[in-house]
């Protein structure tokens, strides 16, 4: 922990701590509350080193654990980390392997490749079993987007003794599009994909389509419909080039369609859970999460009309319907 203490806040429901039109301003404030937050890294299963960071508040009402998507580090939640804060809680967030800080497992820093989707998950219950819930002084609740998402509820499925009181799905991958393929021929393509690189190649090869890290420009994304919350994430990324991650393997995608299989046909999870849709999201299956959610009694779908993927990055009316479907989840398991 740097000099200097957190600021001091009084409990308050979430809410966005800045306007769009107030964020450029807000950097500085947005820095300093990162750089005085507790920033560690520890060796996994398999001796991969994996960082993860916690910003402690003085009398939490809960904690949280956040699980961020693919290809996203920590850093690019600051904004989120801060608001979480200021409404009283303790947030832990974690960067996945190969992302962020977190060490990368090919020579290509830029490919997502994983050997295992059940790696991931297995970093997610180390973490939180070895280094959260031992130092734990409220509730804990899970919340995750994407690919985290997928990460986040299999450690539930998985770990009977998961210490949470709830969870929140933002834009899950509970389903990938799979769009200009058709579905029934996606699955088995990758596979192929997958077959042939190991065959042909002691290289891990980009998925058709995919390739290294590339700045892309604010027109035409389907992220976010927040010019400056994407324009942040891209100079993040440009300031500090170790962040960048490009697109995913033949492997990834075979292993992340695997782990989204055994998710979809897991028996039910008896905890609150929250599944936070995004209706223009281009880059899930939203049919999917409406699969999961009629599986799960105890999981309740929120619709974001009109929000892209990344709702915790959209623009503040489409961001502020998500603090207040948060809001509601908080009340809804005693905070």
């Amino acid at each position: 922990m740097k000099d200097g203490p957190l600021p001091d806040t009084k409990i308050q429901p979430l809410s966005a701590s800045f306007t769009e039109e107030q964020l450029a301003s807000a950097l500085p404030v947005l820095q300093q509350f990162w750089q005085q937050g507790q920033h560690q890294s520890f060796l996994s299963f398999d001796q991969t080193r994996l960082c993860y960071s916690s910003f402690r508040h003085p009398a939490p009402r809960a904690e949280i654990v956040l699980s961020p998507g693919r290809i996203e580090a920590s850093q690019k939640y600051q904004e989120f980390c801060f608001d979480l804060y200021q409404a009283g809680f303790t947030v832990h967030l974690i960067d996945h392997r190969g992302q962020g800080l977190s060490d990368r497992i090919n020579p290509d820093r830029h490919l997502g490749d994983v050997v295992n989707f059940e790696h991931y998950v297995q970093d997610f219950a180390l973490w939180l079993q070895c280094h959260i819930l031992p130092q734990q002084q409220a509730p804990l609740l899970g919340l995750a987007h994407s690919m985290g998402s997928a990460i986040l509820c299999r450690y539930l499925q998985q770990y009977a003794q998961h210490g949470l009181i709830g969870a929140v799905y933002c834009s899950p991958m509970f389903g990938i599009r799979s769009h200009p393929l058709p579905k029934a021929i996606a699955k088995p393509f990758a596979r192929l994909m997958a077959r042939l690189n190991k065959l042909c190649s002691t290289q891990n090869w980009y998925f058709p389509g995919q390739s290294r890290y590339k700045d892309k420009p604010f027109t035409g994304n389907h992220l976010t419909h927040s010019k400056v919350r994407y324009q942040q994430f891209r100079q993040l990324y440009l300031e500090q080039p170790e962040l960048q991650l490009g697109g995913v393997s033949c492997r990834w995608l075979t292993q992340a369609l695997l782990a989204i299989e055994e998710l979809q046909q897991a028996p039910a999870l008896s905890l609150p859970q929250l599944i936070v849709q995004a209706t223009a999201d281009p880059v899930v299956d939203n049919e999917q999460q409406k699969r999961y959610q009629q599986k799960n009694p105890s999981a309740e779908l929120v619709k974001i009309e009109g929000a892209l993927h990344e709702i915790i990055f959209e623009s503040d009316a489409l961001r502020n319907q998500l603090f207040r479907a948060l809001n509601r989840f908080f009340l809804q398991v005693g905070l």
